[in-house]
């Protein structure tokens, strides 16, 4: 999402998340001139409306997630796989680091060769 650079930007979305019961599981920003925000939250439906009613512009992204050894190495060769398999890495976030385990949210240019490459499958609710 973009974000005018003006104190209490972040106190106005995350307060209204809050308010809403949205829980933000990871978030990054980046830039001063046009900051951009990107936040993960396991609740689309309600994130999108919450920052559409706030007129915020945003994009959304599907991401994975993967949870690997915390080791040197690790995320080299999960991006090697990926790489390896012309698949394009768009973006990343650590969503937890638990007893030797890191837990990866990320977004590919192609989803299907990812999770073949990766072994994935996707998980039907129950």
């Amino acid at each position: 999402m973009a974000l005018p650079d003006e104190a209490g930007q972040l106190a106005r979305v995350s307060r209204e998340f809050s308010n809403r019961g949205i829980n933000i599981q990871t978030m990054c920003a980046i830039g001063r001139a046009a900051p951009n925000v990107a936040v993960v939250t396991d609740q689309m439906i309600e994130t999108r409306m919450a920052l559409d009613e706030m007129g915020i512009s945003y994009t959304v992204n599907e991401l994975l997630t993967l949870v690997m050894p915390d080791r040197p190495g690790s995320l080299a060769d999960f991006a090697e796989r990926l790489s390896n398999a012309g698949v394009n890495i768009t973006s990343i976030y650590v969503l937890s680091r638990y007893r030797g385990d890191t837990e990866l949210a990320f977004s590919v240019d192609d989803m299907d060769k990812a999770r073949a490459t990766l072994n994935m499958h996707e998980s039907v609710p129950p």
